[in-house]
């Protein structure tokens, strides 16, 4: 994935990123949706994390994890 580590810049973006990595169309990503229903597994969550991690993202995982929404996500990414 050639945009692994690259934190997204907004909603948008994290939404374009999320519905690539999960093979769903970008409308299917909307806020409040469970990721875990449309495919998104821990393995997955570890993966989209550690990579933003590397790019400078002070979130944990477990706080991805425990909230799979678009919403949340955003929430974590931008504070």
């Amino acid at each position: 994935m050639s945009n692994q580590g690259v934190i997204p810049g907004d909603k948008a973006e994290l939404r374009r990123v999320l519905a690539d990595r999960l093979g769903v169309s970008v409308s299917e990503v909307t806020d409040d949706v469970n990721l875990q229903d449309l495919g998104l597994d821990s393995i997955g969550v570890m993966g989209i994390v550690s990579g933003w991690q590397r790019g400078g993202l002070q979130g944990e995982i477990a706080e991805f994890a425990a909230m799979p929404t678009l919403k949340a996500w955003w929430e974590l990414i931008s504070r």
